[in-house]
């Protein structure tokens, strides 16, 4: 039997990863200035993006999720064929479409299959689940890795695979630390969302004020404010130390950053935390984040997350 796991283009997993693990991507719509492209984590050309988005702050950016139609479509023309189960883990609800979408399709998809799969002489049954990761980023990144050890190291049945990996999704701690509240206010002010007024971003931005942003169980929040953005991702390594000397449930801590990663990689703030994950027996990974996550955070916003004990 064949399953195949597909994740939305906002999952922070290097691309390297996503490739060794053979994971298929529902991608996301983008709209930067007069162009139209699809979002399928390519490294180079997000990078390219960032460098952009930062020397052309009014640079007119837009994400939209796959319609039901496009989701539809990715199913029965490929996904049908190559998979008899697939697990779909999307972005938190709260947060886009995307689930939404994906739970319409899977009603065309589930009718439609057998003619597909009839005509290319494939026999057998097709399923699919949708799940709802109630997080995003790098917290979506973990969930996603945790499934794949179910899978490939657990060798767990199919029908067990979602409730475990739902179960998993209520301890996923995701965290954002924006580096230019400029670009988080823009975009939630045409998402209509209020929780970064104009004030807020004018007065941070002249104090260096930089939050750090808590995604949990499918709600979005500000935990803390710092000055300056470097003290904010120490002390969101102190926040990430903390949980590990409780215990995680996945032996993993997803980061990512919104540019060339060595900017992060050069900071002793990160290098001293990653070897006290490997001193504890925590593998860490660094992505380059999303073009869809960096349109909505802006250039050199960092992101970490991982499941914790509680």
């Amino acid at each position: 039997m064949r399953v195949g796991i597909v994740i939305d283009s906002a999952c922070d997993l290097p691309r390297s990863y996503i490739e060794q693990h053979g994971l298929e991507i529902m991608p996301i719509n983008l709209k930067i200035g007069d162009e139209i492209f699809i979002d399928e984590r390519d490294q180079t050309q997000t990078i390219a993006f960032y460098k952009r988005y930062t020397e052309e702050r009014s640079l007119d950016a837009e994400t939209q999720p796959f319609s039901v139609q496009q989701i539809t479509n990715l199913f029965l023309d490929k996904l049908v064929l190559n998979y008899d189960r697939v697990l779909v883990i999307s972005i938190a609800s709260s947060r886009s479409l995307i689930y939404e979408n994906a739970t319409k399709a899977s009603f065309a998809i589930l009718s439609g299959y057998k003619a597909r799969r009839d005509k290319a002489n494939v026999e057998g049954v097709f399923q699919m689940r949708v799940l709802d990761s109630k997080t995003f980023f790098t917290g979506e990144a973990v969930l996603v890795h945790e499934a794949l050890r179910l899978l490939e190291k657990e060798q767990l049945p199919f029908d067990k695979l979602r409730p475990a990996v739902e179960e998993l999704s209520k301890h996923v701690h995701a965290y954002l630390v924006p580096n230019d509240l400029f670009y988080v206010y823009t975009r939630a002010r045409k998402r209509g969302d209020r929780s970064v007024s104009w004030l807020q971003m004018k007065f941070g931005g002249l104090l260096d004020i930089k939050p750090i942003l808590k995604a949990y169980r499918g709600d979005t929040f500000p935990l803390e404010k710092h000055i300056g953005y470097d003290t904010a991702l120490d002390r969101l390594f102190d926040i990430a130390r903390a949980d590990i000397k409780k215990g995680l449930r996945s032996k993993l801590v997803s980061m990512s950053y919104a540019g060339n990663p060595e900017v992060i990689r050069a900071m002793k703030g990160y290098q001293e935390f990653v070897k006290h994950c490997e001193k504890q027996g925590i593998e860490t990974m660094l992505a380059v984040m999303s073009t869809t996550a960096g349109i909505n955070v802006g250039p050199g916003a960092f992101a970490l997350g991982y499941i914790g004990a509680e």
